[in-house]
């Protein structure tokens, strides 16, 4: 059984080119698109994750194009002043036939094995953040792979390969780093699925198996790492690992009959939490290795146990275990959607609840909508605890492009013509808007808020995306 998934595919942490965004504003606005569970009868479709919305999530009725609304109000935990426009992606580590993540080191068979603790995990961190009325992407919602998992020798015969990259392989294409081709497709489809939900996070949940020279070890830690090679990443990134590995740690320790330890953070490019690589450079040599299109808003990998020592083990496959971990992310992304100032959503007015769909092929599995024909009707939310203050712009671009969504800015980014309120926390407007005109060929329109030559995209919050053509 192959072994090596998602936490093991990283590059060096080594410095190299900063991987910003293109064309940099002041300020920061994101999406207002609440997310409900469809399905589609493709293969891809039989494994698609669900994505679903906040108990709370709607869409009111539209009073006026810049009458501000005022927030709903809520006594949630986690962002009070309108919960249902916050979405947080849940990325259960591993899952399918052929990734278990960690196998249960006492052969105790895959019910203990990593993939199958960090679902039940994931599962209760998505009833706690409903709970409060947020919106919840499951990357996964069972037993699956995103982007392909059929290997008859080993009796697993999922959903077709599919070369989600772009580097020309898929399944065990490369014989040389045969496992790493179809755990880097795995993992970019998990990426553009948080990308094109406009998730506010992506929290990725993984068990540790430390060893040294090939042998176990007995321990018990916690570690999360994120990435420090985005513009947002220092700041809010690092803040949200920071606050994701306190509220695991303080909530394990009245658990715990044994000793564990806290590693802490630790800035390291493992593949879901790193920016696109530009140039390769002969610290890292291979561009593959890190995403094509990175995560668009702060993301961290969170192990939060070790499964080698047993008692630890036995700690994580309970409920109590299971509870206390979940308890500690949960806390985690309350403290850093109370801290979080200045962010928002964008979204299309008229489309109601939405989820990014898979599409049949062999490629890419998630693309973005096609921009309305005509003027553009777009709510705005101010989803952060500081006012927005009058005078900020709308600015949008479109760049011609086979990709099926951008991993940056466009060059060229030009205001819209129209007024954007001063909103306090939770407010909404709708506003009407016209984009420049799209390229000759597929183009990819990218929409974001700001002021003084920076927008939100370029902190983390991310922009709407709108195709011209089908996918």
């Amino acid at each position: 059984m192959p072994k090596a998934g998602p936490c093991q595919m990283s590059t060096s942490a080594a410095s190299g080119d900063d991987a910003s965004p293109l064309g940099r504003w002041q300020r920061r606005i994101v999406v207002s698109l609440m997310l409900v569970l469809t399905a589609c009868g493709t293969d891809a479709a039989r494994s698609s994750p669900t994505l679903r919305p906040s108990p709370s999530a709607s869409i009111s009725e539209e009073p006026g194009f810049g009458t501000v609304e005022p927030a709903p109000g809520s006594d949630s935990e986690v962002y009070g002043p309108n919960p249902g426009a916050i979405v947080v992606a849940i990325d259960p580590g591993h899952g399918g036939c052929l990734d278990w993540g960690v196998p249960d080191p006492s052969e105790r068979g895959v019910e203990l094995a990593e993939k199958t603790l960090t679902l039940e995990i994931a599962h209760r961190l998505r009833d706690r953040l409903e709970a409060e009325g947020i919106g919840v992407v499951m990357i996964r919602d069972g037993d699956d792979a995103l982007a392909g998992d059929d290997y008859p020798p080993l009796d697993c015969q999922g959903p077709p390969w599919r070369d989600v990259n772009g580097d020309g392989l898929s399944g065990f294409g490369d014989d040389a780093l045969p496992e790493a081709t179809r755990t880097r497709d795995e993992l970019q489809a998990r990426l553009d699925l948080a990308n094109l939900a406009q998730a506010d996070a992506l929290v990725s949940i993984h068990i540790n198996s430390p060893s040294a020279g090939g042998q176990r070890i007995e321990i018990a830690f916690s570690e999360t790492f994120y990435t420090d090679e985005t513009s947002w990443g220092v700041e809010a990134t690092a803040r949200l690992a920071e606050l994701v590995q306190a509220g695991v740690v303080d909530r394990l320790a009245p658990l715990a009959t044994y000793e564990r330890g806290d590693r802490g953070l630790t800035a390291h490019n493992f593949y879901l939490v790193a920016p696109p690589l530009i140039e390769e450079t002969d610290e890292r040599p291979n561009r593959w290795a890190q995403p094509t299109r990175g995560g668009l808003m702060p993301v961290v990998l969170a192990e939060v146990g070790s499964i080698t020592l047993r008692a630890e083990h036995d700690l994580l496959s309970s409920p109590q275990g299971q509870d206390a971990v979940a308890a500690g992310v949960f806390d985690g992304l309350a403290a850093f959607f109370g801290e979080r100032e200045l962010a928002g959503r964008i979204g299309l007015a008229d489309a109601g609840p939405s989820q990014p769909m898979p599409v049949a092929g062999d490629g890419p599995m998630y693309w973005p909508p096609v921009a309305p024909v005509g003027p553009l009707k777009l709510r705005l939310t101010n989803t952060g605890t500081a006012a927005w203050a009058s005078g900020m712009e709308l600015v949008a671009g479109w760049e011609e492009t086979d990709q099926p969504y951008l991993a940056f800015a466009p060059g060229g980014l030009v205001p819209l013509d129209v007024e954007v309120p001063a909103l306090a926390p939770g407010e909404s407007v709708v506003v009407e808007v016209i984009l420049p005109s799209p390229p000759a060929g597929r183009g990819v329109a990218w929409i974001s808020l700001g002021s003084g030559g920076e927008t939100l995209a370029d902190h983390g919050s991310p922009a709407l995306q709108l195709s011209s053509e089908a996918s």
